[in-house]
């Protein structure tokens, strides 16, 4: 038990010491913070108390299929992710129709629900259209996860099942397995899966739904200036994400753990390392789009003195 931090998970009936909760100690005094957390814990406690038929009767209504909504709302999220449909794309809800065999009111409700994550611009009497990614929102972004992941991984950590975890690290695997497939798609379905589990183990709706929004545009951020043919494709971002395998192995272990200060500083790492490589990618990309002037040549001209030379005003061919 690391830093106190497995007394505070759901089921526990040890106190909750203060260093595990850090975050809203200050804002709303220890014994409220206190007693915040003891409610966690209990209705954790209860629910686990719960028989077993008691449970069962809860859940006896058969599982309901998938709405249309949400089928086209996965597929379109994932395809705008891994930049498929690329941004600025014209979204035609017949086209979309067609393609997902459904009527148009599932697709309404998918862009809508895409639009209220970022993804997708909704524009009067104009349709739907993939949202644009600016160089002030690659910023925006980096700023943004400098705080949010730190506090996430450390929800995480300190608020995570048995159950949690196994999820966690079922997720790692199956995005270490992409890497090194060099499958493109399931790298970048998979790192969002991954950290998707981690934001749910925060349990924490508001911190989850905001990392996730967060996840995708931080996944189309990562895959700018690849190769457009797609086994070269597969093979540089596999070649981009080999870093991020080997932090994101020492953050999934840190939260296992519980150690939430250590998976804090993990956080951190990952997030300036996948800045550092963004910020290389963009400077590459910039230089080779600035015309540069040509340097001048060195020339003897004819009938000139030995060692007197003539400069050109630049090289033309």
């Amino acid at each position: 038990m690391r830093n106190g931090a497995n007394r505070c998970r759901p089921g526990s009936k040890l106190t909750p010491c203060p260093e595990a909760f850090p975050l809203i100690q200050p804002r709303f005094g220890l014994g409220c913070a206190r007693l915040l957390y003891i409610l966690k814990i209990q209705s954790g406690a209860a629910k686990k108390r719960m028989p077993k038929t008691a449970l069962r009767s809860t859940h006896a209504k058969p599982r309901a299929k998938v709405k249309g909504s949400q089928l086209v709302y996965d597929a379109l999220r994932y395809a705008i992710i891994a930049l498929a449909i690329e941004p600025g794309s014209v979204l035609e809800e017949i086209a979309l129709c067609r393609q997902y065999k459904v009527s148009r009111t599932p697709v309404r409700e998918a862009l809508i629900r895409l639009s209220s994550e970022g993804l997708v611009e909704l524009e009067p009497n104009r349709g739907a259209r993939v949202a644009t990614l600016q160089f002030i929102d690659v910023v925006d972004h980096y700023e943004a996860m400098e705080i949010f992941q730190p506090i996430t991984c450390h929800f995480a950590a300190v608020r995570s099942s048995p159950a949690d975890i196994k999820a966690i690290k079922a997720q790692l695997q199956k995005f270490c397995r992409a890497v090194e497939s060099h499958d493109y798609q399931a790298i970048i379905r998979f790192n969002y899966d991954l950290h998707s589990a981690i934001a749910g183990a925060s349990h924490n709706r508001c911190i989850a739904r905001g990392y996730r929004q967060m996840l995708a545009d931080k996944l189309r951020i990562a895959q700018h200036g690849l190769p457009s043919a797609s086994r070269n494709r597969g093979a540089a971002l596999a070649e981009r994400f080999a870093g991020t395998v080997r932090i994101s192995r020492r953050l999934v272990d840190a939260i296992a753990a519980g150690d939430a200060r250590e998976s804090e500083r993990i956080a951190r790492e990952l997030n300036g390392y996948v800045r550092a490589q963004v910020v290389a990618h963009f400077a590459v990309d910039v230089a080779h789009r600035i015309a540069l002037p040509r340097p001048h040549r060195r020339v003897e001209a004819p009938g000139a003195a030995a060692g007197e030379v003539v400069r050109l005003r630049s090289v033309t061919a």
